[in-house]
């Protein structure tokens, strides 16, 4: 026999899972397969709601790290007592966040640009059309980080500085320069 009598008899196993403390219910809740003993992660269900304990489930990907800039503020002993210093450094990091994780966004522009030999029009129109979107990923995974409100104006001109330092840069000017190219190779059909 693969597995013991109890598992096969569904009010054996809803008996038994009444017996686990709440630390050995969770484990069974998130080890059992849902889809191949749908019947069994059933039982465990209903044993969870009788008990009204309810299990937490990770919404990020990282669930070890949170990414909530107002508690590492926070978890800085110090500044917990200083509203204004708590507020400056909260600032500070969010506009540090905010530039370089537009910097991050804009760093593989900037090398396939560097890298690249010929660069064409619509190749160029395409990578400032990544520049812009790292832009708006920065201004947004700042904004998902917890510069919310005002705050929010404050991670757009992070996510800007970054991108107006970009501007400066060789590479944006190659873009440029080949977005001033003319299409075509200068022949009657364009080829």
């Amino acid at each position: 026999m693969i597995a013991p009598q109890w598992w096969f008899d569904l009010k054996q196993y809803a008996e038994r899972l009444q017996r686990y403390s709440d630390e050995e219910l969770l484990d069974i809740y998130f080890h059992i397969h849902p889809i191949r003993y749908r019947a069994h992660y059933l039982c465990v269900l209903r044993e969870l709601r009788r008990r009204g304990v309810k299990p937490q489930v990770a919404h990020r990907p990282f669930a070890g790290v949170a990414w909530d800039l107002p508690q590492w503020v926070g978890a800085l002993g110090g500044l917990g007592r200083s509203r204004a210093a708590s507020r400056v450094v909260f600032g500070l990091l969010t506009l540090a966040l905010s530039a370089s994780l537009t910097g991050l966004g804009l760093a593989p522009i900037g090398l396939a640009t560097l890298l690249m030999r010929y660069i064409d029009p619509f190749s160029a129109l395409a990578l400032i059309m990544g520049a812009v979107w790292a832009w708006g990923l920065g201004a947004w995974l700042t904004y998902k980080a917890g510069a919310r409100g005002g705050w929010t104006l404050l991670a757009a001109l992070g996510s800007s500085a970054a991108f107006w330092a970009f501007l400066w840069t060789r590479a944006f000017a190659r873009i440029v320069d080949a977005l001033h190219q003319p299409l075509g190779g200068g022949g009657g059909w364009g080829f």
